[in-house]
C-alpha cells in the first residue's frame, strides 16, 4: 500500500467517524430551532440512509453532489420539522454554509499540513500516530466550531413558539443563501485542471489567500449578525403587538368605567327621586286611581330593569360585558343567547376575560349587522363550560360570506384596517398566555370561535 493511499484511508476513516457527531449536532440544532413533528427514530432512519449515500459517493467531487445532498436534506426536514417553507430551507443550508466557511477558514493551514503529511514515512508507527492525531485534531476543531455556531443561532432564534410569516422568513433566508452560494462557488474553484494537470489556486496566489481566513470569519459572523437582527425585528413586532394590546385594554377599561359611571348615576338618580316617587304613589293611592298607579309602577319597573343585569354569569366583569352587548343586540334586533358561566377561583385575569368577550362579541354583532337577507336569522350565542383544567368558551354568530385570509391571518372587513385588525390577534396572544387552543369553524351562514384556556393548576 502506497504512502498516499494510507494517508487517504486514514483521512477517510476520521471523516467517517465524524459524520455521526455532525448529525447529532444538527439534531440538537433542529430540535431547538424548529422542533420535530415526528419521533426521533424517523430522523435517525433518514440520517442513516443519507450517510450511506454520502459514503458511497465519497470520491465524487462535484458541485452537483452537494446540491443534491442539500436538496435531500431539505426534503427530510420539510417532512420532519415544524415551520414554513423558507425557515426549513434556512435550517437545511445554514449548517452547510457554516461547515464550508469553517473549512475555508483553515484552508491555508490545511494546505501546509497536507504538504507536511506528504513528507511522512507512513511505514513507521510514529508517522501513523502523528497522522491520526492531526486528523483527529482537525475533525475535533471543526465539530467544536460547528456546534458553537449552531448553538448561538439557537440562542438568537427560538422559533418553535413564534408565528413567523413568509416575508419575515425571507429576511433570515436571503443573506444566508447568498453567503452559501458564494462560498460553494469558491469551494469548487480551488483546483483547476489544465492539460490533464491539477493546479491549486492557493499555490498560485498565496498572498491573496492570506486574507481568506479574515473574509470567511467575517461571513461566519455575518450569519450570527443576521440571526441577531432578525430576532430583534421579531421582538420589535411583538412589542408593537403588545403595545396595541395594552392600548386596547386601556380603551376597554375606559369604556367600562363609563358604563359603570352611567350605572351608578342611574342608581343615584332613582334614590334621589325615590321620595318624590313615593309621594306621587301616595297621592294616587288616596285618589284610588289604580290605573295610573299601575302605569306609574310599570314605568318605574322598566327604569329599574335597565339597571339590572338580565344575564348572570357569576363574574362581575363578564356580567358587565355580556349584558352591555346583549342590550346592543336587542336594539339591533339580533337574538342573543347566553349560557356563559364563570366559576370562582379560576386563574383568569379579568382584563384578559374582558378582551376575549369584548372582541368576540363586538365582531359577532358587526357580522350580524351586515346581514341584509331577511331569510337569515341573526343570532349570537355565547357559552362556556369547564373540562378538567380548561375553560372552554364558544361564541357563534350568523354571518354572510367567508373570512378572508392573508398569510394565515384573518383580514378585517372594517374600513379602518389599521386600528381594527388586532382583535383576533389579541385573542391569540391571550390563548397562548394560557397554553390554550384557538379554533375557528366556518359553516353555512355561521361563524364559530372556540377557545380553550388553561385556568387551573395541574393536580
Amino acid at each position: 500500500m502506497g504512502n498516499s493511499e494510507i494517508i487517504d484511508r486514514i483521512g477517510f476513516l476520521f471523516t467517517t467517524l465524524a459524520i455521526p457527531f455532525h448529525y447529532i449536532i444538527q439534531y440538537y440544532f433542529l430540535k431547538r430551532f424548529l422542533g420535530f413533528k415526528n419521533k426521533t427514530w424517523i430522523f435517525i432512519f433518514f440520517v442513516v440512509l443519507l450517510t450511506i449515500l454520502n459514503l458511497l459517493t465519497f470520491n465524487i467531487h462535484s458541485p452537483l453532489k452537494i446540491i443534491v445532498n442539500d436538496l435531500l436534506w431539505f426534503t427530510i426536514l420539510y417532512y420532519l420539522c415544524y415551520g414554513n417553507f423558507f425557515l426549513k430551507l434556512y435550517a437545511s443550508i445554514v449548517p452547510d454554509a457554516i461547515s464550508l466557511l469553517i473549512y475555508i477558514t483553515f484552508l491555508s493551514f490545511d494546505f501546509h499540513i497536507v504538504a507536511y503529511i506528504g513528507t511522512l514515512n507512513t511505514a513507521s508507527a510514529r508517522a501513523i500516530l502523528i497522522l491520526c492525531l492531526i486528523n483527529f485534531a482537525r475533525e475535533l476543531i471543526d465539530l467544536a466550531l460547528f456546534y458553537l455556531f449552531l448553538k448561538n443561532i439557537c440562542k438568537l432564534l427560538n422559533l418553535k413558539e413564534r408565528n413567523v410569516n413568509t416575508y419575515q422568513s425571507l429576511y433570515l433566508l436571503i443573506p444566508c443563501l447568498a453567503t452559501y452560494s458564494l462560498i460553494l462557488i469558491f469551494y469548487f474553484v480551488q483546483a483547476i485542471h489544465v492539460d490533464n494537470k491539477e493546479y491549486y489556486l492557493l499555490s498560485i496566489f498565496p498572498e491573496i489567500y492570506s486574507a481568506v481566513p479574515i473574509v470567511s470569519i467575517s461571513l461566519l459572523v455575518s450569519i450570527l449578525v443576521a440571526a441577531y437582527t432578525f430576532n430583534k425585528m421579531l421582538q420589535g413586532e411583538e412589542t408593537q403587538q403588545k403595545n396595541l394590546l395594552m392600548e386596547q385594554q386601556f380603551k376597554l377599561q375606559i369604556d367600562h368605567s363609563k358604563n359603570l359611571e352611567g350605572l351608578y348615576s342611574g342608581i343615584h338618580s332613582i334614590m334621589h327621586d325615590m321620595h318624590n316617587h313615593l309621594l306621587c304613589l301616595k297621592t294616587l293611592a288616596k285618589m284610588e286611581n289604580t290605573v295610573e298607579i299601575n302605569k306609574y309602577l310599570d314605568a318605574l319597573g322598566q327604569t329599574i330593569d335597565k339597571l339590572d343585569c338580565k344575564i348572570k354569569t357569576g363574574n362581575a366583569v363578564s356580567d358587565a360585558i355580556i349584558n352591555e352587548k346583549y342590550n346592543i343586540a336587542k336594539v339591533e334586533g339580533i337574538d342573543f343567547v347566553s349560557d356563559f358561566i364563570i366559576p370562582k377561583e379560576l386563574l383568569l385575569d379579568p382584563v384578559d376575560l374582558c378582551i376575549i368577550l369584548s372582541n368576540t362579541l363586538d365582531n359577532a354583532i358587526e357580522a350580524c349587522m351586515r346581514i341584509q337577507d331577511e331569510s337569515i336569522c341573526r343570532k349570537i350565542s355565547v357559552i362556556s363550560y369547564l373540562r378538567d383544567l380548561y375553560l372552554i368558551i364558544e361564541v357563534s354568530n350568523s354571518t354572510i360570506g367567508k373570512l378572508q385570509y392573508k398569510e394565515n391571518i384573518i383580514v378585517t372587513q372594517k374600513h379602518d384596517k389599521a386600528n381594527h385588525g388586532i382583535g383576533i390577534s389579541n385573542i391569540k396572544m391571550i390563548v397562548n398566555k394560557y397554553n390554550g387552543i384557538l379554533d375557528i369553524v366556518e359553516e353555512k351562514n355561521k361563524f364559530i370561535l372556540n377557545l380553550m384556556l388553561k385556568v387551573k393548576e395541574d393536580q
